[in-house]
């Protein structure tokens, strides 16, 4: 979820005035920053995929922080450590620095996201604050800075479903409720409460709420908005207000809800989400089925248009749905709306109107912007707006549809099982063992005790320690893949902060210039960071097209390639952690195998003294991410006896297959059906053979390797993903 600025209500401006013209007989420019391994050196932001979201941290670096130092850092001003009305600028301020990062988030808590023109900065330099003594005229290029800043985060949050909730009466939220129990919660937790100086009463964390309102005043309808702004409808248990209201932060110094207290909260909010902030619609795809967070991230941005895959780091202008006088009106039942100012369970809802779950890639909100004759308005008002299969729009698009949750995802769950999960509780990850603690540690790490609570070194990050069942794997999983751009892996910030890469402004754009406040836990060359890198860039055929990464199972007794087992080779369609009905290896499950060579060595998974006869299983799921379907040319190579499956249908067996046998799968393209390609291979060792191995090696049909360099295929080791 954004940090969310104080919104100036017209209550509390005058407030805000007055402070910002409170003259003081001295302020100091501190010259000495606090290291910048110090937590208030970090850039505070919600969302770590984007550091500094919403607001554009390289605009802040050239346009703005100049602008600050020049005419706010001087003594008796705004200068460090106490700058006037607490707002301070530190005249040392570089990308690198720890004055860098708190003069960001100073200027943060004065910018109002939901109206950008009543931010307390710009009023104090634009003439409306008369007391301020440093004032532009409207051509001046500083106040085009600061002004151009705060409108472009603000848009940006608007776009990605912030700016507020609905008022009373058209909120999903019970107001008596919160008059009557939410607010006197607030206002007496622990005896002092949320809202006074110092903490929410002043905006602490961006978060205003203000102390005992009267019932029924703006005071207390701007209090509600604020609350239900930090709720989550799509998973109550994970609302921002509710884990903040029960876990101790700001160092420790906030006050907590009790517990009776907080199931309070909890039950305010789930009873909102059963008013219609999640409820099915009929003829609608039910709105459980979709991740809330993606859709508010990055489909409505690129429905409206801000967000254009075909031109990433464009200028946010690109052709949307709701621009003009297409979508973002509403025009009655059997029309797709998608309001800007409708909240994102209310928009997320009028999308599923138009998505056909049996048949995703038939559903209208992707034919009506191909055109397509199928559009229950053909031909479309608004013409092509995405260019055809290939169009990386309509494939993300796509790619969401296809699953809910961690679903839609190409990266593979049990990758992240078995190959970076581990670095999350590996003592040795962090700094060689030199700090004695691990990336989950729930002291002062990223470590939680359930879903819904904040980590303890307050980030966006939280990983349950020594996940071993699959229902904590999948948060942890959940949780690491928010952090993961599959598109550009090198950017992703579950590389670039243990790595210490997001102080490297040379060589990532995605840098901040801040240390990871951890320190360099590994290097970029580590084993850590190359398995981090493998899940994030998805897993692929290796430079040469040949498959290394299989979901195993065995080992089973048998005395020829052709003798049937627990497995139903046909039509299984196993992910790690099924049962295998062989209990002697793997606890009885299915499991990864990730092999370092070409040649795919079974003993490492099924070691054993040889016997009369032995059988074993390698699965694979390969998903055709282009355009066009890819009729693939297999070659399986063992010294032992095989058989493959492609999808239901044997396609090769050999008693022998030391020179290779060859096979063919059809990959059909990702734009026509959700449904990856199964390729499974039973490998059957006598009780002559010396190994236990195989390999399989992809070309096309014209006899060019698909590989890593391709992109042209996704390996994933369980039936459902996506692109």
């Amino acid at each position: 979820m954004a940090r969310r600025t104080p919104t100036l209500t017209a209550s509390a401006r005058p407030a805000l005035v007055a402070a910002l013209a409170a003259a003081a007989a001295a302020c100091t420019i501190g010259t000495e920053a606090p290291p910048t391994d110090n937590p208030e050196c970090q850039i505070q932001a919600e969302g770590e995929k984007s550091p500094g979201y919403p607001y554009d941290v390289e605009r802040y670096t050239t346009a703005v922080l100049p602008v600050l130092v020049e005419s706010c850092s001087a003594q008796g001003c705004h200068g460090a450590p106490a700058g006037q009305a607490g707002f301070t600028v530190w005249a040392d301020a570089a990308p690198g620095n720890c004055g860098f990062a708190q003069t960001f988030n100073s200027l943060s808590l004065y910018v109002d996201l939901a109206t950008p023109e009543n931010s307390a900065v710009i009023a104090a330099i634009n003439g409306t604050l008369a007391s301020h003594p440093v004032k532009y005229d409207a051509a001046a290029p500083q106040l085009a800075a600061l002004s151009g800043y705060v409108d472009d985060a603000a848009a940006r949050f608007e776009s990605d479903g912030g700016g507020g909730t609905a008022p009373p009466g058209a909120s999903p939220f019970d107001y008596a409720i919160y008059q009557s129990v939410i607010q006197p919660m607030l206002d007496n937790a622990e005896g002092r409460g949320c809202t006074t100086s110092g903490c929410h009463g002043t905006g602490a964390g961006g978060l205003t709420i203000t102390a005992a309102p009267a019932a029924g005043s703006p005071e207390m309808e701007a209090n509600f908005i604020a609350v239900t702004s930090r709720a989550n409808l799509s998973e109550p248990a994970s609302s921002v207000i509710y884990a903040r209201a029960f876990t101790r932060h700001a160092s420790g110094g906030s006050s907590v809800v009790s517990d009776a207290e907080a199931q309070a909260l909890l039950a305010w909010i789930e009873d909102a989400k059963d008013n219609g902030g999640g409820g099915p619609v009929p003829g609608c795809a039910p709105v459980d089925r979709f991740n809330a967070a993606v859709f508010r991230d990055e489909i409505l941005p690129l429905l409206r248009g801000d967000l254009d895959y075909n031109n990433p780091g464009g200028d946010g202008q690109a052709v949307g749905c709701t621009r003009g006088p297409c979508h973002g009106t509403d025009r009655g039942p059997g029309t797709l709306t998608l309001a800007d100012t409708a909240d994102v369970p209310t928009n997320l809802q009028n999308f599923a109107c138009f998505v056909d779950l049996i048949s995703p890639s038939s559903s209208e909100i992707l034919l009506c912007p191909l055109d397509d004759p199928r559009c229950r308005r053909s031909p479309h008002p608004g013409q092509d707006v995405f260019s055809g299969a290939d169009d990386l729009n309509y494939q993300r698009l796509l790619a969401f549809l296809y699953g809910s949750g961690v679903d839609a995802t190409p990266v593979d769950f049990a990758f992240f099982v078995r190959r970076v999960n581990p670095i999350f509780n590996d003592i040795n990850a962090v700094e060689g063992g030199a700090q004695g603690r691990t990336c989950s540690d729930a002291v002062a790490c990223h470590g939680v005790g359930v879903a819904g609570q904040a980590p303890p070194n307050g980030s966006n990050f939280p990983l349950i320690p020594n996940a071993a069942d699959k229902a904590r794997l999948t948060f942890n999983f959940a949780s690491s893949a928010s952090f993961v751009n599959f598109l550009n892996p090198g950017e992703s910030s579950l590389f670039l902060y243990p790595t210490n890469e997001i102080a490297n402004l040379e060589d990532h754009p995605f840098a901040t210039g801040l240390p990871h406040p951890g320190g360099e836990d590994f290097a970029v060359d580590s084993p850590e960071a190359l398995a981090i890198l493998k899940w994030a860039t998805g897993l692929r055929p290796d430079n040469q097209g040949f498959l290394t990464d299989w979901l195993v199972a065995g080992d089973y007794p048998a005395s020829r390639v052709t003798d049937a087992t627990a497995i139903d080779e046909i039509n299984s369609l196993p992910e790690i952690f099924d049962p295998t009905g062989a209990t002697q290896f793997n606890a009885g499950q299915w499991d990864g195998l990730f092999s370092t060579s070409r040649v795919v060595d079974l003993n490492t998974s099924f070691p054993r003294d040889a016997t009369s006869g032995r059988v074993a299983y390698a699965v694979a799921y390969v998903v055709n991410t282009t355009s066009q379907d890819i009729t693939a040319q297999l070659t399986i190579s063992s010294p032992n006896a095989i058989r493959a499956w492609v999808g239901t249908s044997l396609v090769a067996q050999a008693e022998d297959a030391d020179g290779g046998v060859s096979a063919i799968a059809q990959l059909p393209s990702y734009s026509a059906t959700k449904k990856s390609t199964r390729i499974l291979i039973k490998v059957f060792q006598r009780a002559g053979d010396d190994d236990f191995t195989f390999s399989v090696q992809l070309r096309d049909d014209l006899g060019n390797l698909l590989t890593d360099v391709g992109r042209e295929l996704v390996v994933l080791l369980g039936p459902q993903g996506g692109i």
